[in-house]
C-alpha cells in the first residue's frame, strides 16, 4: 500500500510535523501491526524524528547549521544551495517506523519531522505500509 504526502513549505529552513498525517494513513489502512516506511524524494530536504514544540524545531535547525560548515562548495549547478544538499544527505531521506496496535510506535515526545533546507517548496513524501504478514 502506498500513499503520497504533498507538503508546501513556507520558509527557507523549517521543520514540518508529519506525525498526524502519517498516523491518519496508518489508521485509514486499518493496519494493526507492521512497518511504515517514508521517503522524501528531494535532495534538499530530509526526514527524521524528534521533539516538536517550545522552540525545539529552531534549536534543531541551528544545530544542523553548525554541524555543516559553510565552505567554498564546488557544486557546479548552484553553489548557493550546495549546503542544503549536504545537510539533507546527512539527515537522510527516509524513515522506517514500526506500527503497533494500529499506531506509529513513537516515543512520548517523538514526532515525524520533514526538515526543509531550501524552501519554500512543494515536497513529496512517499509512504509505504507493510503489514506484519508481509514482512
Amino acid at each position: 500500500m502506498g500513499e503520497l504526502l504533498h507538503v508546501r513549505t513556507t520558509a527557507t529552513k523549517e521543520v514540518v510535523d508529519l506525525t498526524d498525517r502519517v498516523q491518519t494513513i496508518v489508521r485509514q489502512a486499518k493496519m494493526k501491526e507492521g512497518l511504515c516506511c517514508l521517503f522524501v524524494s528531494h535532495t534538499t530536504a530530509g526526514l527524521t524524528t524528534g521533539e516538536i514544540g517550545e522552540g525545539t524545531e529552531e534549536d534543531f535547525l541551528q544545530i544542523v547549521e553548525q554541524i555543516i560548515p559553510r565552505i567554498r562548495f564546488r557544486h557546479a549547478h548552484d553553489p548557493s544551495h550546495a549546503w542544503s544538499h549536504m545537510a539533507a544527505s546527512l539527515l537522510g531521506p527516509s524513515l522506517a517506523i514500526p506500527v503497533s496496535s494500529g499506531k506509529l510506535a513513537l516515543g512520548t515526545w517523538q514526532s515525524v519531522m520533514l526538515v526543509e533546507l531550501d524552501g519554500p517548496r512543494e515536497r513529496t513524501i512517499h509512504c509505504m505500509l507493510y503489514p506484519e504478514r508481509q514482512l
